[in-house]
């Protein structure tokens, strides 16, 4: 192995530099020679100093280069376009009026890593033309810090059902069947027969619980073939998918989820609180209310009390996204909460596998599931789900399936299975509502939909 120069200067994060780390005073310059890389930010060009702004992914420092001292360093920076790439090695020194951390780099050396072309777009571009340049728009240190912060969402997430005992499966996203029965699915050819992109890993969590493994999550990407043109859709996302096995009823999945969510918001509390402060402009409080539960034909009634609206006939059965959002609105003014289970929906609302409420003479036409609103947007389906093969396929024939052509995902339940239950959140949908992004686009990395499938 060849040995490094004594001079040679290692890689230097600028986060590092601007915490204190490496600051001296000039006449101790060597004592803090630090390599920087990263993209130019600004480029202050005055008759004798420059001042050029460094950007990487952990924050900016300011390079200050003195004319008479460093011409030739002058001239890279005088024709440099801003979101070039650069190394710059110096010297660390205690600079009191500089406002990015108190510190400046003198620079002995200057590479120039990547040339950049004027870039096609700003912050007040319209979101289609960012869209098209979206290695550009996630330059904005505000942009990237929502993925720093997601990145640690979803490791609380993970923690929290490691923590409890669940078990991590990747579930096949290519399936021979339709999980939910519907229409929405992209079909693709594979080999000599039809295949579709799973829309959820319905039919294979449900199987781990006839497996056994009676605790289950995963992160799974969905497709849906849906041409909606909204805020909150995308034909292909990410779900968080849970399934648990020996519950009473849909009840014990609500109870699971709302202590993972309340787990999560004070771990982002926690491991985010600063970020969110400093680069968003965040002042991030978790929520410890309890999450109030109300049956769909209560939340009607709700609704129309205190709101004076009524849900469509149409929609009957279900909400319409002005219901979702007055019904935020009362779960945050009447019980101090910014999420609402609406639970108990109607057969006909609800997919086949829905388990069903024993007929007692008042219920019949109720399924035991539910839906999750944050902030007045729907992020997760879930409820109990029917493990008995012959009342499964009683339900397909009531929705017009013929269970010959699911006999595969019925003979899960044929060898014994426990009664299970699970949920499917929408990541992007719960992430975008975590820091009021307004569209679910500026939550995921690479939007997908009807009419997005570049970059």
């Amino acid at each position: 192995m060849k040995s490094k120069a004594k001079n040679e200067v290692q890689r230097t994060q600028i986060s590092k530099i601007t915490a204190g780390g490496k600051v001296t005073t000039k006449g101790q310059a060597d004592a803090s020679r630090v390599n920087i890389r990263g993209f130019v930010d600004i480029i202050r060009d005055q008759k004798s100093i420059q001042f050029v702004i460094i950007r990487d992914a952990t924050g900016k420092v300011q390079v200050t280069v003195f004319k008479p001292e460093k011409p030739e360093i002058a001239a890279i920076f005088e024709t440099l376009m801003v979101e070039s790439v650069v190394s710059v090695t110096g010297s660390v020194v205690a600079a009191p009026n500089v406002k990015l951390g108190g510190i400046e780099i003198i620079p002995d050396s200057v590479e120039v890593l990547s040339t950049a072309k004027v870039s096609p777009i700003d912050e007040k571009s319209a979101v289609d033309l960012q869209m098209d340049y979206r290695w550009l728009d996630l330059r904005d240190p505000k942009k990237r810090a929502c993925f720093q912060i997601q990145t640690l969402v979803k490791k609380a997430m993970f923690d929290y059902f490691t923590d409890n005992g669940f078990t991590y499966l990747d579930t096949p996203k290519l399936s021979s069947a339709n999980a939910e029965g519907g229409s929405e699915v992209f079909e693709v050819k594979y080999f000599d027969q039809k295949a579709y992109l799973t829309q959820s890993p319905q039919f294979y969590k449900q199987m781990a619980m006839a497996a056994g493994f009676e605790k289950y999550f995963e992160f799974c990407a969905c497709y849906r073939a849906e041409k909606s043109f909204t805020s909150r859709h995308a034909t292909e996302f990410v779900a968080l998918d849970v399934e648990l096995a020996y519950i009473d009823d849909h009840h014990d999945v609500m109870d699971v989820e709302e202590n993972m969510i309340k787990y999560v918001l004070a771990q982002t509390e926690k491991t985010c609180g600063k970020i969110m402060k400093d680069v968003l402009g965040i002042d991030f409080k978790a929520q410890t209310a309890k999450f109030p539960r109300i049956k769909l034909l209560d939340a009607y009634d709700l609704l129309e009390k205190e709101k004076g609206y009524k849900v469509p006939r149409a929609t009957k059965g279900d909400l319409d996204p002005e219901g979702e959002r007055l019904l935020g609105d009362i779960a945050r003014e009447k019980y101090g909460s910014d999420f609402i289970f609406i639970t108990d929906y109607p057969v006909a609302g609800r997919v086949f596998y829905s388990a069903r409420h024993e007929d007692d003479g008042t219920s019949p036409t109720l399924t035991k599931t539910f839906d999750l609103l944050y902030k007045g947007v729907e992020i997760t389906s879930g409820g109990q789900r029917e493990h008995n093969p012959e009342k499964l396929k009683h339900n397909m024939r009531d929705k017009g399936i013929d269970p010959k052509t699911m006999q595969t995902y019925i003979s899960f339940f044929e060898y014994g299975c426990p009664p299970h239950g699970g949920f499917a959140l929408g990541f992007g949908r719960f992430f975008a509502k975590l820091l009021d992004i307004p569209s679910i686009k500026d939550a995921t990395y690479l939007f997908r939909g009807p009419d997005r499938l570049t970059p």
